[in-house]
């Protein structure tokens, strides 16, 4: 059988099937199956989109209790904190904003902006999550100018299945109630499934609560707040033949945290306060997956979510809280998806989504006698992608696209984008691929950035949305070359340019902050960006030894004033080994992180310290379900001068901690 003809049956067989699987005990390497690049399924090295993965071994090797945890390692991925002790990802220079975080391709309410708190899901439930670098509007829509996180989530292998897992740690001296001997920080999470065959059961909860540290023991300030995150997910699925499946999944999220801050006021002197920060998230997803004969494949889903964020003033020496306000945010979503084969080379993939979102928020202060005034804000969107994988012969593969949109508050806009796979046979029984990309990013603003009133006039600042702001553009390229032998090696280098027009950003407004005595920052499209580079990376397998690395150079500009764009290093290298002793059951992990320094402000006046953090883990297995796992994170204890207000450096200290496991 001709070689392009092969792939062609593959590519029907996983169309035929049901999506694959990844339990806790799956070898996910060069052989496992992606689905974010063409939304359709593919073994990772015959995707023309280039895909990282992280897989659910990876995440229980490295022990992480959240997203951002689980994406600590990937290369050229940057974290940074957001403005309530979270953190968002940053892909090829394009801040969280541009950055797409979904669920089974569902989006995630942003909880800062229009970014999302990686902090906010657990892993107990994640099979496996998939990174796409730049720009993926053409298939999945608005916010996906820098790329896309797509959290792939378990299903069931087994007829029972359970899972336990509990850790504690401590940050030592820097604990905020100033006992190094306490345990500061818990987590416990647990996983219940049961397959039959007419369908599965799955429910799974994931809960992580801290104390809250501090970099300045002297101080009443507190860099970590304390405080609970939990997630509660729940799926149910019909599967009454081999081709059809029909499931329900609600998932909850709750947060109830707060901050110690102070603010200086003339003749008064430091005024201790609590930031207090409650936030819900409850969302339903009703769907259904039909296989057909022909090996073509049609889903559809219902999606409905309610996100509500209270934030709190609270001045210590007053007996009520001094202010609070709420924000909701309504979100609706149906979409449907047709993938289809036609003859030996064509995989057609089209799809539907019809979307609303409504914004509403009102504040609060004590005594307040009449009903706070609520302001109501909502979106509608509707939108259409299209698709065609291509197979064009033994070595080529095209993948053109197409996403258009009409927008009720920006009306029609179109995304196209091609991707292409040249596969030569440079090298006898070594892969290589060489991938290229252009695509069309295009964002439009959301209902914060239009609307809504970040209020933390304790510290100093508040961001105001602005109703005048215009839809973002980008034109984004990409190539690289990808050589791999499994169990052996994998290498790659890639190239990638991104322009931005229109760029949405905060800037302090003179005028508004001269009246209120507080900086304001307001929303506002600033003309042009770019963002380029070059980024390595790479597994070497030898004996029980894992070793992989990747490298990011980085040049951004501000194409109106050629400053180099605040926030951005010029340096990323991240690095690690992985060394199993399979008689003892023993695995030990060793990860680094380098960064160079960053301009901390737009006029490139202020500059942020370079910095380096190891953390080193180890696993050991006690018998084939249980497993005691223990680790130090940020082992040199490299951390941020909390005197130093352009300092960017990590806000957490050394943490050491201790856990158990017990699966079946």
């Amino acid at each position: 059988m001709p070689v392009f003809c092969e792939r062609t049956f593959i590519v029907l067989l996983f169309l035929s099937t049901e999506i694959p699987v990844v339990s806790a005990d799956d070898i996910f390497e060069l052989d496992g199956i992606v689905i974010t690049g063409t939304r359709t399924e593919k073994p990772v090295l015959e995707s023309p989109v280039r895909t990282e993965v992280v897989t659910r071994k990876e995440i229980e090797k490295i022990h992480a209790r959240d997203l951002k945890e689980a994406l600590e390692d990937v290369p050229g991925l940057m974290l940074k904190p957001n403005q309530k002790n979270g953190f968002v990802a940053w892909l090829q220079g394009m801040d969280a904003n541009r950055v797409l975080v979904v669920i089974n391709g569902e989006p995630v309410s942003p909880s800062t902006g229009s970014s999302v708190d990686l902090t906010q899901i657990g892993t107990m439930d994640i099979a496996r999550i998939e990174i796409v670098k730049g720009a993926t509007s053409a298939l999945y829509g608005s916010n996906a100018m820098g790329g896309i996180i797509n959290i792939i989530t378990r299903k069931p292998t087994k007829p029972l299945s359970y899972q336990l897992s509990v850790d504690g740690g401590s940050y030592g001296n820097k604990n905020l109630s100033g006992n190094a001997n306490e345990i500061n920080a818990r987590r416990l999470a647990a996983n219940l499934a049961i397959k039959r065959s007419i369908g599965y059961w799955q429910l799974n909860a994931d809960l992580r609560d801290k104390d809250g540290y501090t970099l300045d023991p002297d101080s009443f300030r507190a860099e970590g707040s304390e405080g609970a995150k939990a997630n509660i997910n729940l799926r149910t699925a019909w599967t009454p033949d081999e081709t059809t499946e029909i499931y329900i999944a609600p998932r909850y999220y709750r947060e109830d945290i707060s901050n110690n801050i102070t603010t200086f006021t003339p003749g008064v002197g430091d005024i201790k306060k609590k930031k207090n920060e409650a936030a819900r998230r409850a969302s339903i997803t009703v769907g259904a997956a039909r296989q057909f004969k022909s090996g073509g494949r049609l889903r559809g889903w219902l999606f409905s979510e309610n996100w509500q964020n209270i934030t709190q003033q609270d001045v210590i020496s007053t007996p009520q809280v001094d202010q609070q306000r709420t924000a909701e945010i309504d979100l609706y979503r149906a979409e449907l998806q047709r993938d289809e084969p036609v003859g030996e080379n064509h995989v057609l993939t089209s799809g539907l989504v019809l979307r609303k979102e409504t914004l509403n928020q009102y504040t609060t202060v004590p005594n307040q006698t009449t009903p706070p005034e609520v302001d109501n804000k909502e979106k509608e969107t509707m939108e259409a992608y299209f698709q065609d994988d291509i197979l064009v012969n033994e070595q080529w593969e095209l993948v053109p696209g197409i996403r258009v949109q009409n927008d009720s508050r920006f009306g029609f806009y179109a995304a196209p984008k091609v991707n292409a796979m040249y596969t030569p046979d440079w090298i006898p029984g070594v892969v290589t691929n060489v991938r290229m990309g252009i695509g069309r990013g295009y964002r439009s603003p959301d209902l914060k950035e239009q609307y809504f009133v970040f209020d933390h006039s304790q510290l100093g600042y508040m961001v105001l949305g602005n109703s005048n702001l215009q839809p973002e553009t980008s034109d984004s390229y990409q190539l690289g070359i990808e050589f791999a032998r499994q169990d052996d090696f994998r290498a790659d280098i890639t190239l990638f340019h991104n322009r931005i027009k229109n760029l949405i950003d905060t800037r302090i407004n003179p005028e508004k902050s001269a009246q209120e005595g507080l900086n304001i920052l307001e929303y506002a499209n600033f003309s042009r960006a770019l963002t380029q580079g070059v980024e390595l990376s790479g597994n070497l397998y030898w004996n029980a030894l894992n070793l992989k690395g990747g490298y990011t150079l980085l040049d951004s500009e501000d194409r109106i004033t050629g400053k180099t764009l605040r926030n951005r290093p010029r340096h990323l290298l991240k690095a690690g080994v992985d060394y199993e002793y399979k008689p003892w059951g023993t695995m030990v992990t060793l990860r680094g992180v380098y960064q160079s320094q960053e301009f901390y402000d737009a006029d490139n006046l202020l500059n942020s310290p370079a910095w380096t953090t190891w953390d080193l883990k180890m696993t050991q297995s006690i018998t084939s379900g249980i497993r005691i796992f223990a680790g130090i994170d940020n082992l040199t204890d490299e951390h941020r001068d909390p005197g130093i207000y352009y300092d960017n450096r990590p806000e957490a200290g050394r943490f050491v901690y201790v856990g158990l496991k017990v699966k079946n």
